[in-house]
């Protein structure tokens, strides 16, 4: 089978969705599939090369130029191959709001076309400006246009396909969970968690995150609370130091127990991940498997320490996958404590997280998925649809534009 990926961003160029479609497209390819990459990017970019996975490199800016160079392209393959498109509104350009994208979507008339929302909408938030009231709409609107073409469509969180299903009542939604974008080498039994005993006095709780503004408020309320009085060593895994020298300016007594990583790959976090013996991810809307780094941390078998939210599933409660905290830093200190006092209860909770990865995130699970409902739209689609071609065309050369 041959598959079409439509992506706003592929490595070399960073970001979530690259490197979700980078992982995607190798699984594919492993699996004996044809994938071909449409993405925005320059001709002399160094893209990394994958045996199966040819990648059509577009003009930047998602603009007229692009969107033809994409719309030709695609008219050379035939319309049943799987037609895949990572969507996340702000990542198509046009100050996030890309309506032409969509309506070009929906014009794929006979496309074996299924859309990923890797987000949906920005939120209406009471007291918000006129313009992200406008962006909360458009953003809708877009929804509606695609989900009304799209023949599958699937989200990571239930929230999200809730929100996809209030947008368009009459759409087929399917859950796909994100899985981690950072892979590990080491078996989940031979973590850096496993190591914690009673007779060592540091410990290392990591963060794994991009730490923008909200992640800071999170963190500078909580981790006073959790670094006195205490051994406990954090280290931010990602671009940290920012943040830590906007810290360390009202907490200077706790500067040397603080350090970083510094920006890093996905091919990179892992070891680092697995070093740490509790991990920390605190999320303003709570944990939710919307987010890559929840999913990372899950996967690497280090046990997590989080809390609930108004993204967060009965999924992740009923599991026990994870360590639940009231959002207050004494709370969050005291469950961090309790892990690390008890070995044994880390390992557990850390296997846990690990079990509920691989049974409903791993990207084997994914790639299944995904070739399960492509092969039966493709059925139907040849059903339906090529019997009523004109005969003529079918051995023409116009075919191959179908």
């Amino acid at each position: 089978m041959k598959w079409q990926i439509i992506t706003g961003e592929y490595p070399p160029h960073s970001g979530g969705v690259a490197d979700y479609t980078y992982r995607l497209a190798k699984a594919l390819a492993e699996q004996s599939e044809e994938v071909h990459i449409w993405a925005p990017m320059p001709p002399s970019s160094e893209v990394p090369t994958l045996k199966h996975v040819e990648v059509h490199c577009l003009p930047n800016g998602f603009g007229l130029k692009w969107l033809l160079a994409l719309h030709r392209g695609l008219a050379a393959f035939p319309n049943q191959q799987p037609l895949l498109v990572q969507f996340v509104p702000h990542m198509y350009g046009w100050k996030a709001m890309n309506i032409a994208f969509c309506f070009w979507l929906a014009g794929l008339r006979h496309r074996n076309v299924s859309v990923m929302f890797h987000e949906v909408a920005f939120p209406f938030r009471k007291g918000q400006s006129w313009k992200h009231t406008m962006l909360a709409i458009a953003h809708r609107l877009m929804a509606w246009i695609i989900l009304r073409r799209a023949q599958r469509s699937f989200t990571s969180i239930e929230p999200y396909r809730d929100l996809l299903t209030r947008i368009a009542p009459k759409a087929s939604i399917q859950l796909l969970r994100l899985f981690s974008n950072v892979t590990f080498d080491r078996p989940s039994d031979t973590t850096g968690h496993a190591h914690v005993s009673a007779s060592r006095l540091e410990r290392v709780v990591g963060i794994f995150s991009s730490f923008g503004v909200e992640t800071w408020n999170l963190l500078e309320d909580t981790l006073p609370d959790l670094l006195e009085n205490s051994t406990v060593n954090v280290v931010l895994i990602g671009p940290g130091s920012s943040f830590i020298e906007h810290f360390c300016r009202k907490f200077a007594c706790f500067k040397e127990r603080m350090s970083t990583t510094g920006r890093i790959s996905a091919l990179q976090a892992g070891s680092h991940l697995q070093a740490c013996d509790v991990l920390l991810q605190l999320y303003p809307d709570g944990a939710s498997g919307a987010r890559g780094t929840l999913v990372a941390a899950m996967a690497s078998g280090v046990p997590v320490v989080t809390t609930s939210g108004i993204l967060t599933e009965s999924l992740f409660r009923a599991s026990g996958a994870l360590a639940f905290a009231e959002a207050e830093p004494r709370a969050i200190r005291r469950v961090v404590k309790e892990l690390l006092a008890n070995p044994a209860a880390a390992r557990r909770l850390g296997a846990a997280g690990r079990r509920l990865y691989e049974t409903d995130f791993d990207l084997a699970v994914t790639v299944a998925t995904l070739r399960r409902a492509a092969g039966a739209t493709t059925e139907i689609i040849q059903r339906h649809v090529v019997p009523t071609i004109n005969p003529r065309l079918r051995s023409s050369e116009e075919m191959r534009k179908l």
